[in-house]
């Protein structure tokens, strides 16, 4: 059989895919992963091979459009001055870059881009011939091959993330702003025609599907490649936290935000030994911290969680389910995804304390840790979380049930 998954640039939908490729090529199928150039070496030190024939929006850059405007219409929910589109520094002053402009010829872009990517994906269906195809949430052009070829698609989801989503912040993607489907002769596409997703949500945290048949996957953490430590393989001589601070959402604020520092000081001031995983930039904005702090760059999360007792974060859904696997309790500091349904929705769980990032104050932040840390309930809804992960379906699993999908167009109940 030969599958085809399409994925975007956004590495947090795409390390989900990852161990499905991985099952399938054990199983003896053919897989490509049609994906946007700069996402091509990823896919290879993944260990599958890369089509980088796609294109689309930066949608860092068109977020940091988002908050600039916001701030030139006096409406920035963010304390202080936006960062530049361009250069992600802090601007002194907002005359010093026309976001209007900016904003039409993103669009203009956008279309150019999205319209070259659905073609170039439609081409290169053609010539490899799909049994089936999987689809991450910005890559729709996976759906519109399988259309074209007469095979079965199917929906990948990171996790939390639904089909049928209702609120605006939580459904970008999943849609063809270019009408390339049309354009292609193909029925226009709609999410309401989706059939199936492969959803490795827990049970306490399903996002909606609407019409689409779920189809639970249990998710294996993967977060790039690494190499493990020494000092990682002895157990800790205490309490350990592990703050996360994500690339792409402090991208879009800044290198640094105060709920960064509050977060790691309110965990020193626990006693625990604190793993601070950010970027470079990130470390230096934030300036001097604790000598129990230990710094890591690069280093793949799901390496470090599993000795962690509890994980603080910025909200992305790849953390939350890195988290969810390693029975972690959370404090998120939403920041990513500025929503209440999505604070919600992970806090539902019973094992994440959620606040928003850039509201919540040094004590809210302080007490959330101490919730997280010290109230059992929130241990208990973790471990149960990561029980029931861990129950659902393993990708190799499914391998027998995409088969039949790509064979009869039904998956097998």
């Amino acid at each position: 059989m030969r599958v085809l998954f399409t994925t975007s640039d956004w590495g947090g939908h795409y390390f989900c895919m990852v161990p499905l490729g991985w099952a399938l090529q054990a199983a003896g199928h053919e897989v490509r992963v049609a994906c946007p150039p700069p996402q091509a070496a990823a896919v290879g030190r993944a260990g599958l091979t890369a089509v980088p024939v796609l294109d689309g929006p930066d949608l860092t850059y068109y977020s940091r459009l988002v908050r600039y405007q916001e701030a030139v219409d006096g409406e920035s929910k963010v304390p202080g001055p936006p960062v530049h589109p361009v250069t992600g520094q802090l601007v002194s002053d907002l005359a010093e870059f026309d976001c209007a402009a900016a904003m039409e010829r993103f669009w203009q872009d956008t279309g150019r881009a999205l319209t070259g990517s659905y073609d170039r994906a439609v081409r290169f269906g053609r010539s490899f011939a799909p049994d089936i195809v999987v689809y991450d949430l910005m890559a729709p052009e996976g759906a519109l091959v399988a259309r074209l070829a007469g095979v079965p698609s199917v929906y990948h989801s990171a996790g939390l993330f639904g089909v049928a989503e209702t609120e605006h912040v939580l459904e970008a993607g999943l849609e063809d702003p270019t009408g390339s489907f049309a354009r292609h002769g193909a029925k226009p596409f709609h999410r309401d025609q989706i059939e199936y997703v492969l959803d490795p949500s827990p049970v306490q945290a399903l996002p909606p599907h609407g019409r689409a048949r779920r189809v639970p996957v249990r998710p294996i953490p993967y977060n790039g490649v690494g190499i493990v430590p020494d000092w990682l393989l002895e157990p800790p001589a205490g309490r350990r936290v592990c703050v996360l601070w994500g690339v792409s959402a402090t991208a879009m604020y800044g290198p640094y935000v105060p709920a960064l520092r509050h977060a790691v000081e309110a965990a020193v001031d626990t006693g625990s030994e604190v793993l601070l995983a950010a970027t470079q930039e990130q470390v230096a904005a934030l300036g001097p911290v604790s000598s129990r702090v230990r710094v890591l760059t690069g280093f793949p999360v799901d390496l470090l969680l599993p000795s962690c007792d509890a994980l603080i974060h910025h909200g992305g859904a790849n953390t939350v389910m890195n988290g969810f696997v390693a029975g972690a309790p959370q404090l998120c500091l939403d920041l990513s995804i500025n929503s209440p349904v999505w604070r919600e929705r992970v806090a539902g769980s019973g094992a994440v304390v959620a606040l928003p990032a850039l509201a919540a104050t040094r004590e809210e932040i302080r007490a959330g840790l101490a919730a997280v840390l010290e109230d059992d309930t929130c241990h208990r809804a973790a471990g149960t979380v990561r029980a029931g992960l861990a129950a659902q379906p393993a990708p190799a699993e499914l391998v027998g049930g995409l088969v039949e999908l790509a064979r009869t167009g039904r998956f097998p109940d």
